[in-house]
């Protein structure tokens, strides 16, 4: 940090000196992401982007924090330099991880709103186009409605879109990151393989289980491993509980790995004891299915496509269960509440848009059977020229014995 001075109402502009201390990508990929997003901004016609979804501006500036509910924005001009906004309380974070050299901080009892249009109107954008990220769980809806009161003379409109798009396929460097959460994710199944047995409860195997994610170097994830067991498992996104595992029963785990914020997932269900023949045929038909659909996936194929390939088998088996709309969403860059790109890129009936070589997916084919419970197994997988790559494999999908 070398100067600090007041520069517009309730901001104070701290000049933060670049590169920070932990550089996650070179200088190179940052420039290439922004000039990408403006690329898209000139087509969309905006002047400048106002960015709060934290995934977007860890993507374009390297800033990452657990606090991201405090107000924060990343505003991305067409034709000049990028401007952070951060919270003062926060400060010491900026020079570890953020690329922007011009980072304004504002008090605890601002209003997020002034603030950020008088800083909009230093740079001389009270006239101008602006995109909002209107689709971010990050924008409050009075903070859309303040921005255009305090900036009446400029046309806002949504800027949703524009940088998720860029973050869809993965550069080599986001790759080694999503490989390493994948093969972390693995460790964590197979601790939590060996935890399963009769008497033991949930909350043991999910200590097991987060205790070698940890060790083995995983950050904080977008969500909770989901564990669950018996009747429990028919309960879809829930966590560990006191339940003690009885003999006969099947334990389900969705186990995630993180790596400098980027994910891997996989999912796979554990008996104790001997599984009945039921169950041992839906986790053929769970198994078929998921390498159905992998078969099916390379760059220049329709998403939809994939998913009648992988629904086709599950709903031609006698099994009691149906396929969902959606057999696998993108994965990569995430904070808390989620750990899926979903809604940049889902492999669903809807989609016809083609797979690009580069995009990931966490692709799934759990099936929850009355009687049963769930079933099944899931895979981070990397689409190719020519295919795809499992990054999941540590355990092979069948099921499992505890």
């Amino acid at each position: 940090m070398c100067n600090m001075e007041e520069e517009c109402p309730g901001l104070v502009e701290v000049i933060y000196m670049v590169p920070p201390r932990i550089q996650l990508f070179s200088a190179e990929e940052y420039t290439n992401r922004v000039n990408q997003v403006r690329e898209l901004m000139a087509l969309a016609g905006l002047d400048v982007l106002m960015i709060h979804c934290p995934e977007n501006i860890y993507y374009l500036s390297g800033y990452q924090t657990p606090g991201y509910y405090w107000y924060q924005a990343l505003i991305l001009p067409l034709d000049s330099a990028p401007v952070f906004i951060a919270p003062p309380h926060e400060a010491s974070l900026v020079p570890e991880f953020c690329w922007v050299e011009d980072v304004r901080l504002y008090p605890d009892i601002s209003d997020w709103a002034k603030v950020t249009a008088e800083l909009l109107k230093e740079k001389g954008f009270e006239r101008a186009y602006i995109g909002l990220e209107t689709e971010s769980w990050f924008l409050t809806v009075d903070f859309h409605d303040h921005i255009r009161d305090y900036l009446p003379d400029s046309r806002i409109s949504s800027g949703s879109g524009l940088v998720e798009s860029c973050r869809l396929i993965k550069s080599p460097r986001e790759l080694e990151y999503l490989k390493r959460a994948a093969e972390i994710s693995g460790l964590g199944m197979q601790a939590g393989i060996n935890a399963v047995c009769a008497g033991a409860t949930e909350l043991e195997i999910a200590a097991a289980i987060h205790g070698e994610l940890d060790l083995a170097g995983s950050e904080y994830t977008g969500l909770p491993a989901f564990i669950t067991s018996g009747e429990r498992s028919q309960l879809v996104h829930a966590t560990w509980s006191s339940k003690r595992v009885r003999q006969g029963e099947l334990v389900f785990m969705e186990i995630p790995g993180s790596v400098n914020r980027y994910h891997a997932a996989h999912s796979r269900s554990v008996f104790v004891g001997d599984p009945s023949k039921k169950a041992l045929e839906a986790s053929e038909v769970a198994v078929t299915a998921l390498e159905t659909a992998k078969s099916h996936m390379c760059e220049g194929v329709p998403a939809n496509k994939v998913f009648q390939a992988g629904r086709s088998v599950i709903d031609g088996a006698d099994i009691g269960y149906k396929q969902g709309r959606r057999i696998a969403y993108g994965i990569g860059i995430a904070f808390p509440p989620g750990w899926d790109e979903g809604h940049i890129f889902s492999i669903n009936v809807d989609e016809s848009r083609p797979l690009m070589s580069g995009m990931c997916f966490h692709l799934i084919t759990t099936m929850r059977i009355p009687g049963l419970g769930a079933i099944g197994c899931s895979d981070t997988v990397l689409v190719t020229k020519h295919g795809v790559e499992t990054l999941t494999t540590a355990v092979e999908p069948y099921i499992q014995y505890g």
